[in-house]
């Protein structure tokens, strides 16, 4: 197998062309102070700046504050010169304002062991896979233009010139914009005292090469360049050596002519200075001795020359062999039926192979994906084309990866394959990713069926409604055109005609709020079944504040509204019985408590103290009864009996209650303090009745102090945190759930009076003032999910006092 030392610059080159195809990632190299001095067609591609915009520049152009962590790596592979590279995950930023997540690899550039920067690939780690790259020609004529040496590229048959080397445009003291475009005999300068001459060997070399498909070498020439220092006005002279060569493509045929040329200008004044000026006077001699001699000389140089070349082609294989290392996991090269494979250059999980044994597929790729592996690389062959493969691999330890391979044919001069050459990429991570996120999202379908849970995405400018197969067949639509997209007025068609409008109207206030979205209805199902659903969702909006998609989920909540139904028909049976019991219990309470009134009264003469005692007794049972079936209808009508909700003032409620208590404040000295309250959605006599309830509670329960009551609010999102604070006897930790159960009483009736039932009045009334979210006055971000308003609970200590607290949703007014 030739190695590359072993080529001269023509293969060398053609190898580096090959090499590039086989690279498919952004370039860059940085200079030792990290800025920017060559950049790709990719990183232009990726990043949308022009070249001339990054070259100069400092890295941190390209990644932000991310470049400092490129500055670490790059000391600590100048640290560690084992380490080859260092791959760092990065984020590119473009002029678009983009961000892009992308692989870096980093490599220090080093030549005799001295540093000359670094070399840096990029690769966009959020694509899953990139088109097969080929080095255009405007990539191959940068590579050209900065090869060492007096070069042109030119067309085989009207010589136009493709490409023109920096070094000739030096040595020839002209522009490239002058050049390109144009044939060689528009620009190639003629000889001042024979024009003909130099113009007419020029066309017998090239048509020679073009002819025999070899170099040619022409004949020393003298061809006066214009003068440095004159403004082009005078000439300098100079001796050329020019020398045409051709360059194959694939299929054998010549493709360019490289036409180079050697200034031995030097060689000829110094056979001059050495004595030959009898020869140069003698036009006969001169002919024949003076390029004898500029010949011995010519091959002198030409030698000097070449192991010069050899130097600089070393040099370009250490930078190349590090573009390489970071562009690409592995580089290798296969005879030409695959049989034999050799890594060059990277990580070694592609392993070597010779003829004598089993052929590279038959070693390396499991079964699975060997029939795959080996229709691509036939067709390839039979092709003579390049491809891209992505398939399994076994190292050599056993353990299996995936890789990306590219790979290209070198074609000798009859155009047939003669090895392949080709770079590799180990996407193992990659790969593992896409299948955990595919079995994650199979998880989640199975998950969404199983739970009867629907999705939907609404394109809204061309009125495209997608959904899932669950989503579907609650609607009655075929999931195959579902799957496609359907119109918007083709699922509204299923929802129930009572509830179609209703719906209609909250899509198109989401539509033009930007508010979430969540409504609860009915549907007519594939089976005509009525189904209820509640939908939930939002809506995504353009640069240009313009609706594009709505998207959200469904979920069937049938069984949950028949058992609501089922429980509110419980629920009216129940408050039906506690209104019945609790209404005819009263009348023989009445008759009982009139009858021992009635015994008291008549035969109160003829009563001992302990018959007195026994009847008092009885009519304060039966009073308190009276009072506990009284208070446990109340209960029951709480629901049944309230007002509808309208906005209310609680400083105009508990200026009613405090009237209402005048005698009892009054009585206890009490003193009540209240901060300004705010407006609330809720039953006026309901919160008079919860006010009440706990004012009365402060006062009774104050001991032997003054009561001393704190009235005050605070707002926390869209409902009021009401609290009424007093300075009593307080209540035990284990007693604070207690309070508010039916009929459960904390102290004898001889200490304190009381049913057992006012906190549980209390307590029925808040919970009935809680309201979805959505219907709540004041709907913001920080409302809670499930309600607003319907909470009340206490703080307090034994002998600290106590604070019962209750929540209620603020009116519109007062919303947050």
């Amino acid at each position: 197998m030739t190695c590359w030392n072993d080529a001269d610059e023509t293969e060398a080159l053609q190898h580096y062309r090959t090499l590039l195809n086989a690279l498919d990632d952004g370039i860059y190299r940085l200079d030792t102070e990290g800025r920017l001095v060559a950049v790709n067609d990719d990183i232009v591609e990726m990043t949308g700046y022009a070249r001339e915009d990054l070259l100069g520049e400092h890295v941190s152009v390209l990644f932000g504050g991310d470049s400092v962590r490129i500055e670490r790596a790059v000391d600590r592979l100048r640290a560690n010169s084992d380490d080859p590279n260092e791959v760092l995950d990065l984020t590119l930023e473009t002029t678009e304002g983009d961000h892009l997540r992308c692989e870096v690899r980093v490599s220090v550039l080093e030549v005799d062991d001295t540093v000359q920067g670094t070399i840096g690939t990029v690769r966009d780690v959020s694509e899953c896979k990139r088109p097969e790259a080929e080095t255009t020609e405007a990539t191959f004529r940068r590579l050209f233009e900065n090869v060492p040496g007096n070069y042109l590229i030119v067309q085989p048959e009207d010589y136009e010139i493709v490409a023109v080397s920096d070094a000739y445009l030096e040595a020839t003291m002209t522009e490239r914009s002058e050049m390109l475009g144009k044939t060689l005999f528009e620009i190639f300068p003629n000889n001042p005292d024979d024009p003909a001459d130099g113009v007419e060997n020029l066309r017998e070399s090239l048509e020679s090469v073009a002819a025999t498909g070899e170099a040619d070498v022409m004949p020393v020439t003298h061809y006066p360049i214009p003068d440095r220092e004159s403004d082009g006005d005078e000439f300098e002279e100079r001796w050329w050596s020019p020398i045409n060569s051709p360059v194959f493509d694939g299929a054998g045929e010549i493709d360019y002519i490289v036409h180079s040329v050697e200034d031995i200008t030097p060689v000829v004044e110094e056979l001059r200075a050495d004595g030959e000026r009898e020869l140069l006077q003698d036009p006969d001699a001169a002919d024949s001795q003076l390029a004898s001699d500029i010949v011995l000389r010519g091959q002198e140089l030409l030698q000097q020359a070449t192991q010069e070349a050899y130097e600089q082609l070393r040099e370009s294989e250490e930078r190349f062999r590090a573009l390489v290392t970071t562009t690409s996991d592995a580089v290798f090269s296969t005879n030409a039926d695959w049989s034999e494979l050799r890594s060059l250059e990277g990580a070694d999980f592609l392993a070597d192979t010779d003829e004598r044994g089993p052929s590279w597929i038959e070693k390396h790729v499991p079964p699975e994906d060997r029939p795959r592996v080996r229709e691509t690389i036939d067709d390839a062959v039979r092709t003579k084309r390049s491809f891209e493969l992505e398939h399994r691999v076994v190292r050599e330890d056993g353990t299996v990866a995936w890789i990306v391979s590219r790979a290209t044919p070198l074609l000798d001069e009859d155009g047939e394959i003669t090895r392949w050459l080709g770079a590799a990429n180990d996407v193992t991570e990659r790969v593992e990713r896409e299948r955990y996120l595919e079995d994650a999202k199979e998880r989640l379908e199975a998950a969404t069926e199983a739970g009867a849970v629907g999705t939907w995405e609404w394109h809204i400018p061309d009125d495209r409604l997608v959904t899932g197969t669950s989503f579907a067949k609650k609607f009655g639509i075929d999931p195959d055109a579902a799957a496609e997209g359907v119109s918007f007025d083709r699922f509204v068609s299923a929802i129930h005609g009572d509830d179609r409008e209703r719906v209609e109207q909250r899509i198109e206030d989401a539509i033009e709020s930007g508010e979430q979205y969540e409504e609860e209805y009915r549907v007519w199902n594939d089976d005509d079944d009525l189904r209820w659903v509640v939908a939930r969702g939002h809506v995504e909006y353009d640069d240009d504040g313009d609706p594009v998609t709505f998207r959200g989920a469904l979920t069937d909540i049938t069984e949950r509204k028949q058992f609501e139904r089922r429980l509110e028909k419980s629920n009216e049976r129940l408050e039906q019985f506690a209104y019945a019991a609790s209404h005819d219990l009263q009348e023989p309470l009445r008759m009982v408590a009139s009858y021992l009134q009635l015994l008291e009264h008549r035969y109160a003469d003829e009563l001992d103290e302990d018959a007195e005692e026994f009847i008092a007794f009885a009519v304060d049972g039966a009073d308190r009864m009276r009072e506990m079936i009284e208070g446990l209808l109340e209960y029951s009508r709480v629901e049944t009996r309230g007002d509808p909700f309208e906005p209310v003032d609680l400083d105009a409620v508990l200026a009613d209650v405090r009237a209402d208590l005048q005698l009892a404040i009054e009585e206890s000295d009490a003193e009540i303090e209240s901060e300004s309250l705010p407006r609330v959605e809720g039953d006026p006599e309901q919160l008079r009745q919860v006010f009440q309830n706990l004012l009365s509670n402060a006062i009774e329960y104050s001991g032997d102090d003054p009561p001393r009551v704190d009235v005050s609010a605070v707002r926390d999102g869209p409902e009021a945190i009401v609290s009424v604070s007093d300075e009593g006897i307080g209540i035990d930790a284990d007693d604070r759930e207690r309070v508010f159960e039916v009929f459960q009483r904390l102290h004898a009736t001889d200490e304190h009076s009381g049913a057992g039932i006012g906190l549980a009045l209390c307590k029925r009334i808040v919970e009935r003032h809680s309201v979805r979210a959505s219907e709540a006055s004041s709907h913001s971000a920080g409302s809670r999910s499930e309600s607003v308003g319907g909470e009340i609970w206490v703080d307090s200590e034994p002998g600290e006092g106590a604070t019962f607290s209750f929540t209620l949703p603020l009116a519109d007014a007062d919303g947050v």
